[in-house]
């Protein structure tokens, strides 16, 4: 407010506070108000030049801001925009490069197309480490972002190498309880749970939803990602009930922090809808599937785990209705992604 009324128009320091605002909206997950606050602090960086690492800054807020949204393809292209002017403007091997690679990088994955993930987070963890060396907090963040997309291909062994390491450097720099530290111990869960060690798993989720319930209280939507991955641990376990308990609390905290839409609350909504199929509430279990199936199809690689897994639990739920034409849709439309080349 004092910038736009003190200052003369196209003054850098009114763009400076509206960045910062928007940095603090997006921190609160507030990204529906954050866009605007975004989309007009480029506007005034614009004002200055487009070709300058002021603009460039602006945009790369902008872009995370959309990221958070679930706009991915919004974000890609503000992302590829930023990419190609920090390279022209600071080099092809700058930090600030390395971020806008891992960015690049999120998107792909948040699209279930972790090979191409994993290739924006290598040629960022290559610039990180070469820039900062092995021991640094950056180099912590990169390695867990490449963590992330080895344990989504099953890659295991490389992952948890990736992680142990990026968490070792994470509780030096940062304490046992923040942000940066659940982020990497939520990725440490994820395979154990994949490799049937659900007492590790179900640890770490807790310890995962206790540093972000600390930090964010019921504000954040970090929050449900712990309580989603918590009760998968129960769904594993074959604890469908309490599964659905945490599910539930889960959706109601994304609906709280996020847009409409978003692929968190559809992912929920399809394990939820797996919990309610194991316990024979078939009409429930195809109502949530399909919510969560719809939102996802527009915006996944329709070979992605969570489509195909929502199909076959949708033929299910129609089987168990009596509904046989609607399973045979979703078969018939299963075996057309499946037969299709990879």
């Amino acid at each position: 407010a004092l910038a736009s009324t003190r200052l003369p128009a196209g003054h850098p320091r009114h763009a400076e506070a509206l960045e910062a605002l928007g940095r603090v909206l997006v921190d609160r997950g507030d990204y529906d108000a954050a866009i605007p606050v975004l989309r007009d602090a480029v506007q005034h960086r614009a004002e200055a030049g487009v070709e300058t690492v002021e603009y460039a800054g602006a945009l790369y807020e902008l872009a995370n801001a959309n990221f958070y949204a679930g706009q991915y393809d919004v974000s890609d292209s503000l992302n590829r925009q930023v990419l190609a002017l920090h390279q022209r403007l600071l080099g092809e091997r700058h930090p600030s490069v390395a971020d806008d690679l891992v960015n690049l990088g999120a998107g792909q994955f948040e699209r279930a197309n972790y090979g191409d993930a994993e290739r924006y987070y290598r040629q960022a963890l290559d610039i990180t480490q070469g820039h900062f060396g092995r021991d640094h907090f950056r180099t912590a963040s990169n390695l867990t972002m490449l963590g992330r997309s080895l344990v989504m291909q099953k890659r295991f062994d490389e992952a948890t190498a990736a992680l142990d390491q990026a968490l070792a450097i994470r509780e030096r720099v940062y304490g046992p309880v923040h942000p940066a530290v659940a982020s990497t111990v939520n990725e440490l869960g994820s395979i154990a749970l994949q490799r049937e060690r659900y007492g590790e798993a179900e640890a770490a989720y807790r310890r995962m939803l206790g540093i972000y319930r600390s930090v964010y209280r019921d504000g954040h939507y970090l929050i449900g990602i712990a309580q989603s991955n918590l009760a998968s641990v129960y769904m594993a376990r074959g604890e469908n009930a309490e599964a659905e308990s945490i599910f539930r609390d889960a959706i109601a905290t994304y609906e709280r922090t996020l847009a409409p839409g978003h692929t968190n609350t559809a992912i929920a909504r399809i394990k939820l809808g797996r919990t309610l199929l194991r316990q024979a509430k078939y009409a429930e279990a195809e109502h949530q599937s399909r919510a969560g199936y719809e939102i996802l199809k527009p915006q996944l690689n329709p070979s992605a785990s969570w489509l195909v897994s929502a199909r076959a639990d949708l033929a299910k739920a129609y089987d168990a209705l009596k509904r046989p034409d609607e399973a045979a849709r979703v078969r018939a439309e299963s075996a057309t992604v499946a037969a299709k080349p990879k």
